[in-house]
């Protein structure tokens, strides 16, 4: 099992360089990140994690090889998550819009016609 694991840190090492290197560059931008903390604290949890996740994988091709297509690739599917959520929500506070708008609408041919049938009594008596 040992083994298994140093030929993984091995084979991580080759691909992103030194842990400690990649580490310093990674915090680095995570204190950027947290410079304003009431900023980052409005953030919800998904934001902060993808925001994390990017600086990760920023930090293994500054501190790696910075052509491993995977890398670049895990970057746009953290901020696809994010960009995916935000879609959801505002299309469902669109669709929440449009139906409180139309009630109003659909109750007013009611209304019309309940104020005629007044009126028709009124002038009948």
């Amino acid at each position: 099992m040992a083994e298994s694991i140093d030929k993984t840190l091995a084979d991580r090492g080759a691909k992103y360089g030194s842990f400690d290197s990649h580490a310093h560059i990674t915090q680095s931008l995570k204190r950027v990140f947290m410079e304003d903390p009431q900023k980052w604290h409005k953030l919800s949890d998904d934001k902060k994690e993808a925001l994390e996740m990017v600086a990760h994988k920023i930090g293994r091709i500054l501190n790696g090889d910075p052509e491993y297509i995977d890398s670049w690739h895990d970057i746009i599917g953290y901020t696809r998550l994010v960009e995916t959520k935000l879609i959801e929500v505002e299309n469902d506070a669109r669709r929440e819009s449009e139906r409180t708008a139309q009630a109003p609408a659909e109750r007013t041919p009611r209304v019309l016609a309940h104020a005629r049938t007044k009126r028709t009594r009124k002038s009948r008596a």
